[in-house]
Formats: C-alpha cells, sequence, structure tokens
C-alpha cells in the first residue's frame, strides 16, 4: 500500500482543480494498493487537509484571498460519502475547509506564544489556520490519529474527550472542536446543569481548556428553535446554551444550512457555529430571546464570510472597505460558477 504516492495523487489532482466521483477515487486508491473504503475517505480527507492548510499559511495571500482559495478547494474536491462501520459508529463528520478556515482564523491571535487545543481532531480540518507548533490535537480512531502523527503538531494525544488531562484546565488561548454526537449513556452534572447529549458534554469540557479571555469556535448539530415565547424550547439545547450564555461571552450562533455547505463532508445535516470570546468575569444571564440575527441561516459561503469576519468588530474597517469585499467576493464565486457550467 502506497499511502504516501496516493496522497500526493489527490493533491495534485485537487490543486489542478480535477474532480472526482466516488467510483473514480475508488479506482485511483486501488492503484495505489488501497482498497479498505475507510482509508480511501481518510486519506483522501488528509490530502484535503494539507492543501487547504498549504493555502490557510501561504503569506502572499490576504485571509479573504485565503477565504476564496479554500472555498474553491471544497468546490472541486470529492464528495466524502463513503460511510463505513467505524465512521458511523464513532459519528465522524468533518468539518468543511472553508467553515474550519474561518472557525480556526477566529481563534488565532497574533502572540506566538498562544497554546490551541483540539480535542476531537479528526485529520486536523478544523487546525488548518492555526500553527502546527503551537497546536495540541487529540483523538480516539486509530487511522485519523496516525494522520495526525504525520504532521507536526506540537502534541499528539488520545485521550476521552469527555474528561480532559486536568493539566489542560484554563490552559489554551483558543478551543476549536467539532464533536461527534450521540447520548450519554449517564448524565453528566456541570454545576446545576445536568448534560445527556454527548456533544454538548464534550464542548463543555473542551472550554474548560480555555483561559478565561480566549476564543473558542464549536461546531453543534442542528439549528435552535423557539418556542411560543421566543425562549430557546425546552430540553437539552435550552439547558446546553444557557450554561453557554451563563458562563460565557457567546458572540454569535451561526445557523448553517448543511444541505449547501456541508453536503461534500458526506452529510447534509444543518448544523451551528458557535463563537465564544472569552469567560464572563461574573457569570450571569441565559440563552436570549429569538432574534433576527440567530434566526437567519447562511446558505453560502459568501454570507458565512459576512457572518463569521465582516461582522466580527475587531476586523472591520470602514463601509466602504466592505462593500468592496462583497462585490469582489460576488464577482469571483460567479466566475467559478460559470467555470463550472462550461467543464
Amino acid at each position: 500500500m502506497d499511502k504516501k504516492g496516493y496522497i500526493s495523487r489527490i493533491r495534485e489532482d485537487l490543486l489542478n482543480g480535477r474532480k472526482h466521483s466516488k467510483t473514480t477515487i475508488e479506482s485511483i486508491a486501488k492503484g495505489f494498493g488501497i482498497t479498505n473504503k475507510n482509508l480511501v475517505k481518510e486519506y483522501t480527507e488528509l490530502a484535503i487537509v494539507l492543501n487547504a492548510r498549504e493555502i490557510a499559511h501561504d503569506h502572499l495571500l490576504t485571509t479573504y484571498e485565503k477565504y476564496l482559495d479554500i472555498v474553491a478547494l471544497y468546490q472541486s474536491q470529492v464528495n466524502l460519502s463513503m460511510r463505513t462501520s467505524m465512521s458511523v459508529l464513532m459519528q465522524q463528520y468533518s468539518t468543511p475547509a472553508p467553515i474550519s478556515f474561518l472557525a480556526s482564523s477566529y481563534v488565532r491571535n497574533a502572540n506566538p506564544d498562544s497554546l490551541y487545543l483540539e480535542p476531537s481532531a479528526g485529520n486536523g480540518l478544523l487546525t488548518i489556520a492555526l500553527p502546527y507548533h503551537q497546536t495540541y490535537v487529540n483523538e480516539l480512531d486509530d487511522v485519523r490519529l496516525d494522520n495526525l502523527k504525520e504532521q507536526p503538531f506540537a502534541k499528539v494525544s488520545s485521550w476521552n474527550a469527555v474528561k480532559p488531562p486536568f493539566a489542560y484546565d484554563r490552559k489554551f488561548d483558543g478551543v476549536i472542536t467539532n464533536p461527534p454526537f450521540g447520548s450519554l449513556s449517564q448524565p453528566e452534572l456541570f454545576g446545576k446543569f445536568k448534560i445527556k447529549r454527548l456533544e454538548h458534554a464534550m464542548a463543555l469540557n473542551a472550554l474548560r481548556c480555555m483561559k478565561d479571555d480566549g476564543k473558542a469556535a464549536i461546531i453543534i448539530g442542528g439549528h435552535t428553535s423557539w418556542d411560543k415565547h421566543d425562549r430557546v424550547s425546552a430540553g437539552q439545547n435550552r439547558i446546553f446554551l444557557n450554561y453557554l450564555y451563563h458562563f460565557y461571552n457567546v458572540e454569535d450562533i451561526i445557523p448553517i444550512n448543511g444541505k449547501k455547505l456541508y453536503s461534500r463532508q458526506g452529510t447534509s445535516f444543518n448544523t451551528r457555529l458557535i463563537l465564544i470570546d472569552g469567560a464572563k468575569f461574573k457569570p450571569e444571564g441565559a440563552a436570549p430571546l429569538k432574534n433576527k440575527l440567530h434566526s437567519t441561516m447562511v446558505n453560502s459561503h459568501e454570507e458565512l464570510w459576512d457572518r463569521v469576519w465582516l461582522e466580527n468588530p475587531q476586523n472591520n474597517t470602514n463601509n466602504k472597505q466592505l462593500s468592496l469585499v462583497k462585490l469582489r467576493a460576488k464577482a469571483i464565486l460567479l466566475k467559478q460558477k460559470q467555470h463550472e457550467v462550461r467543464n
């Protein structure tokens, strides 16, 4: 089995915009001695990770140009719909590269001594904008763990993400995670909040590792729903969001259209991107009532850029510059669509 040869071939095809189907990608993999469908999926994703990371750290590009190139990369990748018994068991759905880039850019800062954590790292997609030597990653799946070890992260480990090491308490300047979903066999108490969902427990334990003045980006399944009084609907979602808003400065919860922005990762589930800017000095409050911002679904990569990057106050410059950026985004995305039609 020639793993390096296969990954190199897929990286080259991605770079040159050659599109593949599930059938052609498996045929290419077979030529390199790879017949296990799970390995085909994971090695293909690793090729995407490495290309996306290369773009994300290209110092000749602006952040916006990097984003556009990563959107183009995502649009050219094969649909990773290969579902194996392991991926179903682990509920493994990696975050698409454009979302990963914006999320990891959000938590990154300019301090060369800052440390970052991804406690359910998969093949490393969510870390693409973060510097290798400052990033700790963790993964239970053996194939993905080996893929992480082949990358020069500061530390690669394999512990239960529901129980991070105590040494990690408030250690990291940035935390980023897309935890697998499921139910806990036993509810876990976070103070007075009883958490029954695996993804909620993993997210909250990841936040325990964040410094009080750190930043976090969390990918969580589903969209927020509200009752007739405009409160978050009763149940585990309300408990989880009430906890977040009580203890942390939640900047935004962005509903993402799974069919539009997630499908090439093998799922069309709707998701939310939660952006957190530090812990509250004094815990108080709960999830807010329904408002236009939090109920507005993001349906395109342009809308996602606007929501995550341009509407972040610390990244804004002035209205004229924002308008120019938006117009350029429309022009480039239109050009990409026209190219797809011709081919």
